[in-house]
């Protein structure tokens, strides 16, 4: 028999044991991950399908119920990649059923697949998303060398090649391979810069054909073509991941250069015409530079950009055989150097014809003296004296031709002496005689 005492004591407990097991069940409760109901879908969004090694992106995940109403707050998505990491990998949703990840591609080349899970949902193939990393992102390679031409001996160019992925965007720190037919490359694989481009150096003496290549050798369904201007466009398949494209450098040709003497050996102190001609090249020729002169006799002209004729004057100042060197330069670096050799013969002298009339003549009398002087062409009569033999002279100045009367005041044979100074600086005399009788 149940005592007052006794119901109300049980009566007491009974509570507390109930607010126990309550406790225990809602601890559990919050232990069990609140997961997306059944016939919940999972659809994933990215804002870019092709990245660079090392880069990162914003994955979200939009989960909604059966009904298109967003599940309860907090439904936790478990993401996993074939390629890098997602950080977190696992996250809870937000009041619009929305979560917002990073995907980070790491260091690795390769085909990226993104899927999410929750409860019973799930992307499934269909609704992962693919992101391409680093070489598997490339779309196109374009390859371009400057100079586009070397010199006939050898030179160097400058090959750049320009990665971008599958959607036009530069590709950085990208492996290029690069590859030539000629010639020596100063690195054989380099890594696009910020600006999605690699570059090396061909040193050669030969046409070559360059080739910068992304991923593997470019397949047979793409193409790289190379022109001589130095530019060069290929592409490979996005999908393998490989594209190529090619440049041809090619070889400059040198131009030609013909040096022409005067006709006839030129004279200390008379410009000498020399006549250069230069012809640059109809197939690979280049842009003459400049013609440099040098006249053997210590002396250098530069023509400047001499295309086709050009005539030029040098006075040697003494006589002598000289070697003319003539070197013209084009803008591709080629350098001809062609000589030939010119005889420097002195100056001629003028001739100076001095007549008296009368040969004889009586003390008091006059003589008529009739001076002809005639020089080289291109030689002018810098002064003229005539001493007439008895003490006494004229001077006549610059002139070539010139008649003076003069009396004599003695007896005898007297030597007239005509005296013409040239520009060369040269003194030449001409003479005759008269006599005076009583």
């Amino acid at each position: 028999m149940l005592t007052g005492f006794m119901i109300t004591r049980v009566t007491w407990r009974l509570p507390l044991l109930t607010a126990a097991a309550c406790s225990l069940l809602i601890s559990a409760c919050e232990k069990v991950p609140l997961l997306a109901p059944s016939g919940s879908t999972i659809v994933l969004t990215a804002s870019t399908n092709a990245l660079p090694i090392n880069a990162t992106t914003d994955i979200i995940a939009q989960v909604l119920e059966a009904a298109g109403t967003p599940p309860h707050s907090g439904t936790l998505i478990t993401f996993t990649t074939t390629l890098g990491t997602i950080e977190p990998a696992e996250a809870r949703t937000d009041v619009g059923g929305r979560v917002v990840v990073r995907f980070l591609t790491g260091a690795a080349n390769g085909s990226a697949v993104i899927t999410a899970t929750s409860g019973a949902a799930t992307t499934g193939t269909n609704g992962a998303i693919k992101i391409a990393v680093g070489t598997a992102a490339v779309g196109r390679v374009t390859v371009n060398a400057s100079p586009a031409m070397v010199p006939a001996n050898g030179g160097s160019t400058t090959v750049v090649a320009a990665v971008l992925d599958i959607n036009g965007n530069t590709l950085r720190s990208t492996p290029v391979a690069f590859t030539t037919t000629a010639g020596t490359l100063s690195a054989s694989v380099v890594s696009t810069d910020a600006n999605g481009a690699a570059s090396t150096t061909l040193t050669t003496s030969q046409q070559a054909t360059v080739t910068a290549s992304v991923g593997a050798q470019a397949p047979a369904g793409g193409t790289g073509t190379g022109t001589g201007t130095g530019t060069g466009t290929g592409t490979g398949t996005s999908t393998s991941g490989q594209a190529s494209a090619s440049v041809v450098v090619n070889i400059a040709a040198a131009p030609t250069l013909v040096i022409t003497p005067p006709s006839t050996p030129p004279s200390v102190g008379l410009p000498a015409n020399f006549t250069f001609a230069v012809t640059v090249p109809a197939q690979n020729g280049s842009a003459i530079r400049e013609l440099n002169v040098n006249w053997g006799d210590g002396k250098t002209t530069s023509l400047g950009a001499v295309t086709g004729n050009a005539i030029a004057s040098h006075v040697y100042d003494n006589d002598g055989t000289y070697t003319v060197t003539g070197t013209v330069t084009d803008a591709s670096g080629n350098s001809t150097i062609v000589s030939t050799s010119v005889t420097v013969i002195p100056v001629p002298r003028p001739t100076i014809i001095v007549t008296a009339s009368p040969q004889t003549q009586t003390v008091g009398g006059t003589i008529t003296f009739n001076i002809q002087v005639t020089a080289t062409p291109g030689i002018g009569i810098q002064s003229t004296e005539i001493a007439f033999g008895d003490g006494t002279s004229q001077e006549l100045g610059g002139a070539s031709s010139a008649s003076v009367d003069h009396a004599y005041s003695t007896t005898g044979t007297k030597a007239v002496t005509v005296s013409v100074l040239d520009t060369t600086g040269q003194t030449t005399r001409g003479t005759t005689s008269v006599s005076i009788t009583p």
